[in-house]
């Protein structure tokens, strides 16, 4: 397997994925947000389910093949959130589609000096995050090295919960993972790995390579490319280079 990465932005029930499904012999990232669906595209929840299905069943069959978690994939995957577009009729078959293949989700991961995840880390969540151990006296801290095992941690220990409460930060989730900064209208300074707006990165970036997407972009082909992070949230499938760090629309 050579140093490419095949990377599918936010799905919400369109179908640009699917030439990836052809491919066997190469990494392949879904960067999450599989539902919720775009009223003015020409999408449904039933056709997303149907995505959603087909790419679970991919990734059965392909170990290349790494689902990661978006924002919105948190209310199937957690019962009682509402953050969708989706119909309430099908949050209890979603519930169950997602917990009943939980293992193949990730909330990130980092392939060599790569951070592969939904919304990405900026350096001012870092900064909150670390105020928070220290005000509980912690002598944990965040760093660029223990970012994705934390993080990896954090979901997990959420996973032992089937329904979402209100927490802190507009969540809705235990973990601080979950919080939404206020450039996406929560109460947070800096939204993390699930939620943090583009622009939170631009302002505040963190010193490692990481690719995301979760901010949707203007045009179709269309990424951003900014010091070491790169947004690519824009209805296409691309390809990273884990050597050289550069991306290309395919």
């Amino acid at each position: 397997m050579d140093n490419k990465v095949l990377i599918a932005p936010d799905i919400h029930c369109r179908s640009f994925y699917k030439p990836l499904l052809d491919i066997k012999d190469q990494r392949i990232i879904f960067l999450g947000d599989y539902m919720d669906p775009y009223r003015d595209e020409d999408t449904s929840d039933e056709q997303g389910i149907v995505n959603l299905e087909e790419i679970i069943d991919f990734a059965k069959q392909n170990s290349n093949v790494i689902l990661l978690v978006g924002n919105h994939d948190e209310s199937f995957i957690w019962s009682f959130m509402r953050f969708e577009r989706t119909s309430y009729k099908y949050y209890k078959e979603l519930h169950t589609l997602y917990r009943d293949n939980i293992n193949l989700f990730k909330p990130c991961v980092q392939i060599q000096d790569t951070l592969f995840s939904h919304a990405g880390v900026c350096n001012g969540w870092i900064s909150q995050m670390n105020y928070l151990f220290e005000q509980d006296k912690s002598d944990f801290r965040l760093n660029e090295s223990n970012i994705c095992d934390y993080i990896g941690n954090e979901f997990e220990k959420e996973l032992e919960y089937d329904t979402a409460v209100q927490h802190m930060w507009d969540s809705y989730l235990r973990s601080p993972i979950f919080c939404i900064g206020r450039a996406r209208w929560g109460d947070a300074p800096y939204g993390g790995p699930f939620w943090a707006d583009v622009s939170e990165h631009i302002y505040d970036d963190l010193n490692i390579y990481q690719v995301f997407g979760h901010t949707q972009l203007k045009e179709t082909g269309h990424f951003i490319k900014h010091n070491k992070f790169i947004c690519c949230d824009s209805r296409s499938l691309f390809e990273y280079d884990l050597d050289s760090h550069n991306i290309n629309k395919i």
